[in-house]
């Protein structure tokens, strides 16, 4: 099998870096620094004490949640105080927690303060007094009435300073009535309430003044045990709005594995029991997968910080409880809102789609004597696994508050087959008439549907998470399906399409009924003997490979063509409205074979159950 490989960065082993500090499933952590000689206590800078975080990860989950770990460093003051007022506005009860690096932290308080910042701003005039105010110093002309002036702005008689209160910004601007206008004749005092027609050449219209901000947030503060000595701070918590989707490309080259068909010539000719004798004939071919993360974040700005992929889901029970330390009242889940569809909110697929469901045929192992396919990572994307989880580690990007991104995770070839799977579910009545102790048991078949599955085999060293996988053949688009999760090793199999070219049909018939042949809980029962037959044609130009799979209520006493019979209790899906009789049991009846071109399969089963008259 032809493989190509990027290039593979390493780092330290990756539980290595696991803090246990919550639980078991903390993900990614960095490794806890020594305490050297520049933490001795040395004194405090203004503004030392405030601790800026750097997002140093972001672990994300496929169910829309993610761990947010962040980094900081800062000074203590007198009395041992950082703080810092990035407060997440989402966490999970129990999920914050801030972690010194050294030092000890004593208590963390979350609250909120209200701060006032000066700053100058240019602000544009009002009134007459601040364009006099603006222009002092220049020439102008003016009307009072029918009196006209001309001089030059000299003076603002002003009065006491009054703050212009708005919201939370306050303009500190003078009062003021008169000011003073130098002219020839002399100084004079004018109103500014009363002058007209205004005119100064090149007049300014705005001045610079102090600006007063006002502000209330939240404010996490530290305390630590020591005064003046630099700390560095780990804080991290579990919140909503980061999910990542993995979406597949399977393009179904149709070459051929040589080493895999001889393979499996022998497998037949060994003295292993097998199923069906003739099951080996249809050739293993190449398929080339791709798979992608798609990631949502309507949680925060992400700036240059590495996202680790999750293939798994952790159990947090108080998910839907907040934190207190976030001083929000209620868990706010702003991707629900900005993508309902993907989060199982406003249609009918489960949320759990894409979280990690395994798949419904995973009993092949990679022989022995196969080679595993080498997985092309993109560079500098590390898959590592631990704890019941895998996680693939992304190399830093930036992804602000309600953007998406796509990201290339891995590329693989797999070796697969077809195989096409008939399903049969056959219903049986509960009662009959006694005058009709011969007739045909009443069985309706809607329509007879033979899937074309793809058996794919995960012949790597790294699972296939559940996705959405789109199936290609070069550009040509077959389907679209849902690839469940694959360990290494393992098989799972996709329907594609539903085959025109076999045709099948399902005949029940009933051949026997004897009365009172049990008693049981005060009613007698009639044992009913019957016989389905069963017939798969195929009208390809290829063999094909054919599971058949057939579902009825009763007993399955005999099997053709060396079916296997699985006996399960009572199911009422079995019976016609539900309305069985939990004495009799299920049973399931499988076959898998090869099927030539032409040929037809044709299996028969024998069955008994027990009716109440």
């Amino acid at each position: 099998m032809v493989t190509r490989v990027f290039s593979l960065s390493t780092s330290p082993a990756f539980v290595q870096r696991v803090l246990p500090v919550i639980t078991s499933l903390w993900i990614g952590l960095l490794s806890v620094c020594p305490v050297t000689e520049s933490n001795a206590a040395q004194p405090s800078a203004p503004g030392a004490s405030s601790l800026t975080l750097k997002t140093d990860r972001v672990i994300v989950f496929k169910d829309g949640y993610c761990l947010v770990i962040k980094q900081g460093t800062a000074t203590t003051d007198a009395h041992g105080i950082v703080f810092t007022d990035e407060v997440p506005d989402a966490a999970v009860l129990g999920s914050f927690w801030a972690v010194p690096e050294n030092g000890t932290i004593e208590s963390v308080v979350a609250g909120w303060v209200e701060t006032e910042s000066d700053s100058n701003r240019d602000v544009d005039c009002a009134n007459v007094i601040e364009i006099v105010e603006a222009n002092l110093g220049k020439d102008c002309t003016f009307a009072i009435e029918e009196q006209k002036f001309a001089g030059n702005l000299h003076k603002i008689l002003r009065k006491t300073p009054t703050p212009l209160d708005a919201l939370d910004t306050s303009i500190a601007r003078f009062n003021a009535d008169y000011f003073v206008l130098r002219t020839t004749e002399g100084d004079k005092m004018i109103q500014a309430s009363v002058v007209q027609n205004l005119t100064i050449k090149d007049m300014l219209s705005s001045f610079d003044r102090v600006v007063t901000e006002k502000s209330r947030h939240k404010r996490l503060t530290m305390k630590f045990d020591q005064p003046n000595i630099n700390v560095r701070v780990n804080l991290m918590y579990f919140r909503p709005d980061v999910r990542w989707i993995p979406t597949y490309r399977v393009n179904l080259t149709g070459e051929k594995i040589a080493a895999m068909n001889q393979q499996a010539s022998n497998s037949q000719q060994s003295s292993k029991p097998q199923q069906t004798g003739n099951s080996a004939v249809v050739d293993r071919r190449i398929a080339e997968i791709i798979m992608q993360g798609e990631i949502l974040n309507e949680a925060e700005d992400l700036v240059d910080v590495p996202f680790h992929l999750v293939v798994g889901v952790p159990n947090f029970r108080f998910r839907t409880v907040p934190s207190p330390m976030v001083l929000e009242a209620t868990m706010r889940n702003l991707l629900s809102q900005a993508a309902p569809n993907v989060m199982g909110v406003s249609n009918q697929f489960s949320n759990a789609m894409f979280t990690q469901r395994a798949g419904e045929f995973h009993d092949r192992q990679i022989d022995d004597n196969e080679s595993p396919s080498i997985v092309e990572l993109p560079d500098e994307l590390i898959g590592k696994s631990g704890n019941d989880l895998f996680v693939y580690e992304l190399p830093p990007m930036t992804l602000r508050k309600g953007e998406r991104a796509i990201v290339p995770i891995l590329r693989t070839e797999a070796a697969y087959r077809d195989i096409y799977t008939w399903d049969i579910e056959l219903t049986h009545a509960e009662n009959y008439a006694a005058s009709a102790a011969d007739s045909t048991s009443p069985l309706v078949l809607s329509e007879t549907r033979v899937w074309r599955q793809v058996e794919l085999t995960n012949n790597t060293k790294i699972p296939w998470t559940t996705g959405a996988a789109m199936f290609v053949d070069g550009q040509q688009p077959l389907a679209q399906e849902l690839l469940t999760y694959t360990s290494p090793g393992g098989t799972c199999r996709v329907p594609v399409t539903v085959s025109v070219d076999l045709q099948g049909k399902a005949v029940d018939t009933e051949v026997k009924r004897e009365f009172n042949v049990l008693q049981w809980r005060g009613s007698h029962y009639a044992l009913v003997q019957g016989k389905i037959e069963i017939e798969l044609a195929n009208n390809k130009t290829e063999p094909v490979l054919v599971g058949v799979r057939l579902r009825f209520g009763g007993k399955a006493t005999k099997v053709s063509d060396e079916g296997k019979i699985t006996l399960e209790a009572y199911r009422a899906e079995d019976w016609h409205e539900r309305r069985g009789n939990p004495i009799n049991q299920s049973s399931d009846v499988r076959w898998t074979t090869t099927l030539q071109p032409g040929e037809r399969f044709q299996p028969i089963v024998d069955y008994e159950f027990y009716l109440q008259h």
